[in-house]
């Protein structure tokens, strides 16, 4: 027969520790993605209707990423702290899947919009954004 150690009978004072832990973090960590989910929320928002305003007054979409590209590199940039979460187990999912998904849109925001100057300029600069 196994001890009370092996069996999880035993006095459970490192159990309790580890509960008592986690559920301040969780409480911490709930409410910290509350507050990160409200903000990226409220910036795709602001984004949106920064797109809806500049269609609206142009009546075209020409010239849409060159008007919106600030707002949208620092919310594709913020998006970094989704890494974070990952990495200091605030969310349970892989580092290295949510990294390689948040550096690819950063990578397509921040090094191919500049390299493709046509990006900013053209037609498919609205696309771009719609993929971002």
């Amino acid at each position: 027969m196994a001890s009370s150690e092996e069996d999880g009978n035993g006095n459970g004072s490192v159990e309790e520790k580890e509960n008592g832990k986690k559920r301040r973090l969780s409480a911490l960590a709930t409410a910290w993605l509350i507050f990160y989910n409200i903000a990226m929320t409220a910036g795709w928002l602001v984004l949106g209707i920064a797109m809806a305003r500049f269609y609206i007054q142009r009546g075209t979409h020409r010239g849409l990423f060159r008007s919106v590209q600030k707002i949208l590199k620092f919310f594709q940039t913020f998006a970094l702290l989704e890494v974070v979460h990952c990495a200091v187990g605030i969310v349970h999912t892989s580092v290295l899947v949510t990294g390689v998904q948040v550096s690819s849109r950063i990578f397509m925001v921040w090094f191919i919009a500049h390299s493709i100057k046509q990006v900013c300029a053209s037609a498919n600069g609205f696309l771009f954004l719609l993929r971002s």
